[in-house]
């Protein structure tokens, strides 16, 4: 999982490797049935604590390549090599995803980003693209 994910949704990142990583992360979905923990005692279970904690990374990994992979622009700290520019004319929405765990599948939808504050004692901040 960790190597997928570094070597398949880098910090720069194509379609193309993020589709590779997707795969490689449903493989490794699928073989998490084979995962054993040999160590049965109860006090300081490191075996027991790395296996669950792999269940929920597991889970964020494939969600997160997912999302990066239907995204396609570049975004603060998501950039795509492919898709170099930010686009507000499609993508000022915030992404929102589901897990399947019995099946590794992701949907994705979307919810609105607000144009306004909760309060009349701040401004609006209108979005804009990060530069370096």
């Amino acid at each position: 999982m960790q190597m997928a994910t570094q070597e398949e949704a880098a910090v720069f990142r194509t379609g193309e490797t993020l589709s590779a990583g997707i795969a490689r992360l449903a493989k490794v979905h699928a073989a998490r049935a084979d995962v054993r923990v040999s160590d049965r005692g109860l006090i300081w279970n490191t075996d027991l604590v790395e296996t669950l904690e792999f269940e929920n990374l597991i889970a964020q990994a494939i969600v997160t390549v997912a999302g990066a992979a239907n995204r396609t622009e570049s975004r603060g700290a998501h950039a795509r090599e492919d898709f170099p520019e930010r686009d507000d004319t499609h993508w000022m929405k915030h992404t929102l995803a589901w897990f399947d765990d019995a099946t590794g599948a992701v949907r994705i939808d979307y919810r609105p980003v607000h144009s306004y504050t909760l309060t009349n004692d701040v401004a609006y901040m209108p979005p804009k693209a990060r530069v370096y």
